[in-house]
């Protein structure tokens, strides 16, 4: 008989994140958060506690192995990008074509976009290809971290990636469940994409926010900071990945634009060939099927390898570096994310003691069955969110809410629409409280490639994302009320969007006492 542990599976998220914001000490704050769920697992025995603590790391670093080493090739390939003057050839080139800050923002904001195939792909290309030109164009480690993280899993989430197969699979599950013979899980799929509004704001609110530079809340302190200091970081952050830092400075004997390009392509290029050829068996059957069937930790580790490779070869022979030297950064290379690497894992280990307390189904069954049918999107959309944050896993998420939430739906309407479009909510959920979690792994990988403190990071895009999740709150009671169909309440959306970034900016510029024509400046020219 399964064990529950009721309001109890709430302490560990309830632990890690308020330690998070509390100290600002990822590691030892998520590494209490799994020692408070393994503690009431072990009977309250210290003991036992610490032993299931250490159990559930090392079960977690085994599942996860590929995604580890893939994280260690990043390093390396980042290193030598970094040591043999590549980010200082690009960011050399950029100063000749990107005339302002605003189109180096547009232009993280598109890359993002462009690397849709996976999430975790978004922060390591985008956030190699810009981290340095932002630098040099005073636009702050906040502001990156925060384009990287919003354009990972909301794009991944409706554009061609790995994400739509794994969604196409839930919905699935949830059909047969509810016995629903009348639409297949593909079109059920297409049909709950425009009820995926957190994902479909969220990109058009970035893009809106790169082209205006009318920011708001923390995020404005960070860029004025940034655009009158020079300083990308706060004064006493601790950057998840600070290059310069760890590595020292680069050779700029021989910078090469294509000591930068060819490692990025070249992974880039691997990775998708990766993922058809793990799914090559299902080729005839169309991209979908392919994509559900790929092995993409494997294709994202060939990816990661290829980067590093390319690095060691191109030290060597251009000279520019010794064997010694080249051997020395593949190690600084792995050192470099050792620390990205523990904050993961515990990541993961902490996600898995609150699935095994029941705390996805604790939350679940305290709304109870009772819902009205007006507020359904919501509570769909608030409990997803809730599960999303407090264990840092959109794809969790899914799996647990959308087999429930279809036949529930189905239940209480006998409306289809209605039904598949519920499957939208909960993935628009899930990505909002996945997007916002500091113990979410795609919220670190962010602050890693981006070389923001992760704190600072989770902090400054809060009010962004909610924000967002107010409007769409909003809008989910209006749909729920009225069965206005989504593609007539989000372009309501991007107006109430703008409106809300209008009348924020102006609030406060003014209570931080800031010039009003921060806007204007901010889209020109701070190198």
């Amino acid at each position: 008989m399964e064990t529950t542990y009721g309001i109890l599976a709430l302490i560990p998220p309830i632990v890690a994140i308020g330690l998070c914001f509390a100290t600002k000490q990822v590691l030892i704050s998520l590494f209490a958060g799994l020692f408070a769920g393994s503690l009431i697992v072990s009977g309250y025995n210290p003991i036992l506690g610490v032993m299931k603590a250490l159990d559930e790391i090392v079960v977690n670093m085994a599942d996860n192995v590929t995604l580890l080493v893939f994280t260690l090739f990043m390093g390396v390939g980042i290193a030598f990008i970094w040591r043999l003057g590549g980010s200082f050839a690009l960011a050399d080139a950029a100063k000749k074509r990107f005339k302002k800050r605003r189109s180096v923002c547009l232009g993280t904001w598109g890359l993002g976009m462009a690397t849709s195939i996976n999430d975790c792909l978004v922060a390591a290309v985008d956030g190699n290809v810009f981290r340095d030109i932002c630098k040099d164009y005073r636009i702050s480690s906040e502001k990156f971290s925060y384009v990287l993280d919003a354009t990972a899993a909301p794009s991944a989430a409706i554009f061609l990636s790995d994400w739509i197969a794994y969604q196409i699979g839930m919905i699935g599950q949830g059909l047969d469940i509810a016995g629903i013979k009348e639409v297949q899980p593909v079109a059920a799929y297409i049909k709950s994409i425009p009820f995926n509004m957190y994902s479909i704001l969220t990109l058009i609110f970035v893009g809106i926010l790169m082209y205006t530079g009318k920011d708001y809340g923390p995020m404005l302190k960070a860029e004025v900071r940034c655009m009158k200091t020079g300083e990308f970081t706060r004064p006493g952050a601790s950057p998840m990945l600070d290059v310069g830092n760890e590595l020292g400075e680069p050779k700029t004997t021989k910078p090469m634009i294509r000591s930068f390009v060819l490692p990025i392509a070249l992974a880039f290029i691997t990775i998708i060939a990766g993922i058809l050829y793990t799914g090559r068996e299902f080729a005839s059957e169309g991209i979908m099927t392919v994509l559900e069937n790929c092995d993409a930790q494997a294709a994202l580790l060939w990816g990661s390898f290829v980067m590093a490779s390319t690095g060691v070869i191109l030290a060597l022979t251009t000279k520019i570096m010794s064997f010694e030297e080249t051997m020395s950064t593949v190690v600084d290379g792995f050192k470099l994310m050792s620390l990205t690497g523990a904050i993961l894992v515990m990541a993961w280990s902490l996600s898995s003691v609150t699935k095994e307390m029941g705390l996805a189904q604790f939350v679940v069954q305290a709304v109870g069955d009772n819902i009205p049918v007006g507020i359904l999107p919501l509570i769909v959309f608030a409990l997803s969110i809730i599960i999303a944050f407090a264990t840092g896993t959109s794809w969790g998420t899914m799996a647990i809410m959308t087999p429930l939430v279809i036949p529930l739906a189905y239940t209480i309407t006998g409306d289809l629409n209605f039904t598949v479009g519920m499957s939208g909510a909960v993935l628009s959920g899930a990505i909002f409280g996945d997007h916002s979690s500091p113990v979410s792994d795609t919220t670190v990988m962010a602050s890693i490639f981006s070389g923001a403190d992760h704190i600072d990071h989770v902090s400054t895009q809060l009010p962004y994302a909610g924000t967002v999740a107010a409007v769409i709150a909003v809008l989910y009671l209006v749909f729920g009320f009225t069965g206005i169909s989504p593609l007539i309440l989000l372009p309501i959306g991007v107006v109430l969007l703008i409106l809300a970034q209008h009348i924020l900016h102006r609030y406060f510029l003014k209570k931080y006492n800031i010039p009003s024509d921060y806007a204007l400046s901010m889209t020109q020219d701070h190198r």
